[in-house]
């Protein structure tokens, strides 16, 4: 292999086992990741790929899309045939996670699914409006960094450090000096 493939990629993961995305990182992680179709059968190590704190959102978002969940959003639980559960289970692990917010935005990264994303989000907002639910429903506030990419909250105020009031401080306060104590938490008269 001379370079980088989607194809490549996809290949080494499922013939070099369970270890080849753990060796993986940054780039090359999200790449193989959103390269692999696993709505078969998951592979070995995406549940832990899938786990680590250096996926970012669109990639996961990539992820979830790439196993097909409109195939089990509408069939209950006991109804997914036995091959497919596995499937669907990371599918509910995968948006437990997205929804949770444990995927964070990547500065300036690219959303190639974008298609599929609207596509699902357009299909949660009818079912709202019917009053039906799917089983699984994304939160458009967690992907709103995606859609806007200005958008951005500010940090909160720092809080200067409060003094904390103590009986040793009030007791000792005169003979160092210190500004006057406080009795019991009231200023003193």
């Amino acid at each position: 292999m001379t370079g980088p493939s989607p194809t490549g990629a996809q290949g080494a993961d499922k013939t070099s086992g369970s270890g080849a995305l753990d060796r993986l990182s940054g780039d090359a992680l999200a790449a193989a990741l959103a390269a692999t179709d696993w709505s078969e059968a998951p592979l070995a190590g995406l549940g832990r790929a899938m786990a680590r704190r250096d996926l970012d959102l669109a990639t996961a978002l990539c992820v979830f899309f790439r196993g097909a969940p409109e195939r089990f959003n509408y069939l209950p639980k006991p109804d997914v045939p036995d091959r497919l559960r596995p499937v669907a289970r990371q599918l509910d692990n995968i948006c437990l996670r997205i929804n949770s917010g444990f995927y964070l935005p990547a500065p300036g990264a690219r959303l190639a699914c974008r298609a599929p994303l609207d596509r699902w989000l357009g299909y949660q907002r009818a079912d709202r409006h019917e009053g039906r639910c799917g089983r699984w429903v994304l939160d458009e506030a967690r992907l709103a960094p995606l859609f806007d990419t200005a958008w951005c909250q500010a940090p909160p105020a720092p809080h200067p450090e409060r003094e904390m009031q103590s009986l040793w401080r009030a007791v000792l306060a005169p003979f160092f000096g210190m500004r006057a104590p406080r009795a019991f938490g009231r200023p003193r008269k």
